[in-house]
């Protein structure tokens, strides 16, 4: 594919989906447009014989690395704890007033929610756009457009947390290349973000 498609392509997926999205322009819901965007760039990546398949399914990476992703995941969970403090009423605020809620998240938000976007923002965007980009340029892309979809949301604060996570698990990817791996900590974050108490920042979509 020649470079300017691709460029557009990039821009397209990641930068005016969300944007449209954001905007209103696109009368779905936002988890049906995500998994038919994973849909597409799974087949896509199926298609192309050049691609490594079993990056999808490493579980030994995910053994290897399992100490350095709890260990991030405890200092995110930290982090998020003190960013819940300077706001009152709000620790453990879904599990406390919505357990059932709560509880849905825990079994659903990696599955439906991790993995999908762990497949989309690494393992399709590594594939798809390192050579466009380069190795630097596709971890900090990778990281930008993962913080870019995080816009559809209200609270600003959505994109602010989602850019620096974003960054650590491209970094993560670029060293494991293992989807299980990166859709476990993606997820880890996710929970401690809807136990610790700042659930409603991914719940409420932008008016």
């Amino acid at each position: 594919m020649p470079r300017l498609v691709r460029l557009l392509e990039l821009v397209a997926l990641f930068v005016a989906a969300p944007l449209a999205i954001r905007l209103g322009l696109v009368p779905l819901p936002k988890l049906l447009v995500l998994l038919l965007a994973t849909g597409g760039c799974l087949f896509s990546l199926r298609r192309d014989r050049g691609f490594d398949r079993r990056c999808l399914l490493d579980t030994g990476a995910l053994r290897r690395a399992l100490g350095s992703i709890l260990l991030r995941a405890a200092v995110g969970a930290l982090l998020i704890a003190g960013l819940v403090g300077a706001r009152r009423g709000m620790l453990f605020e879904l599990p406390r007033t919505r357990p059932l809620l709560y509880a849905l998240v825990l079994v659903l938000y990696p599955v439906v929610s991790a993995l999908p976007q762990e497949l989309l923002y690494r393992v399709f965007f590594f594939r798809r756009y390192s050579q466009l980009l380069g190795d630097r340029w596709t971890v900090a892309g990778s990281a930008l457009a993962f913080a870019l979809l995080h816009i559809i949301y209200a609270d600003p604060l959505a994109p602010l947390l989602t850019l620096p996570a974003g960054l650590v698990l491209a970094v993560a990817y670029r060293r494991n290349r293992s989807l299980p791996a990166v859709a476990l900590e993606h997820a880890l974050y996710g929970i401690a973000v809807f136990s610790l108490g700042l659930g409603r920042t991914f719940f409420v979509p932008a008016a």
